[in-house]
């Protein structure tokens, strides 16, 4: 982790993909709430005019990381958050369903690592191709840039979503191990502005799941 002046910087990661409903914000907000309710100091950083993580953050009451609405910074975003990392352990960007828009490049250019949830199905992969070009031209200013595909609403009883799962390994972005399945606890969440952790044993199954995927996330950015 970087240190200026004897602080501990912190390590963001950008939440990015071309296309709409790939589960973007929901990945944010799981991830920063697991990395928040591990001890961590976490900034979610809603760049996506659509302001979903601001809306979950504000549906309950106690939402352990703090969420701004930064998406009025576009391709300034870079800037004022370099301004904050000595404040957080961890920053989570949510960014807009646009991977060419100047606050997504801006979102890049400072991220250790870029997060691209993919649904298994031929659009969702069709439209992270411009998500991939994004990040190979992210690594022109940012050339420790790690990227990740993380697998969402994974259903993997079907052969189509086999089929597609099986094409991923060679888009050129590496997989986590770790996936996200299609689970009622993750839309309980965001409606009661929650963590999954607040759900409790309601949400035991897909806890283990972000658990796994937060882990996973700590040990790349820790290898850093």
């Amino acid at each position: 982790m970087p240190v200026e002046d004897g602080l501990l910087s912190a390590r963001v990661i950008a939440v990015v993909n071309q296309k709409g409903g790939a589960g973007k914000s929901t990945l944010a907000m799981l991830l920063a709430g697991a990395l928040a309710e591990a001890g961590g100091r976490v900034l979610v950083a809603d760049a996506d005019p659509q302001n979903t993580a601001l809306r979950w953050a504000r549906a309950g009451a106690g939402f352990p990381a703090e969420v701004e609405d930064l998406s009025g910074e576009e391709g300034k975003l870079h800037k004022h958050l370099r301004k904050r990392l000595d404040d957080y352990d961890y920053i989570v960007i949510d960014s807009p369903p646009h991977a060419s828009a100047p606050v997504t490049e801006s979102a890049l250019r400072l991220a250790d690592l870029a997060l691209v949830p993919v649904i298994p199905s031929p659009p969702d992969l069709w439209a992270s191709l411009r998500t991939r070009e994004a990040i190979a031209h992210a690594r022109h200013k940012n050339p420790d840039l790690l990227a990740r595909i993380v697998v969402n609403q994974a259903q993997l009883n079907t052969l189509l979503a086999q089929e597609v799962l099986a094409m991923l390994p060679e888009f050129g972005i590496p997989l986590l191990a770790a996936q996200l399945k299609s689970r009622t606890a993750y839309r309980q969440a965001a409606a009661l502005g929650a963590t999954l952790g607040a759900l409790g044993h309601r949400a035991a199954i897909a806890s283990l799941e972000v658990d796994a995927l937060a882990r996973e996330v700590r040990g790349l950015l820790d290898g850093l």
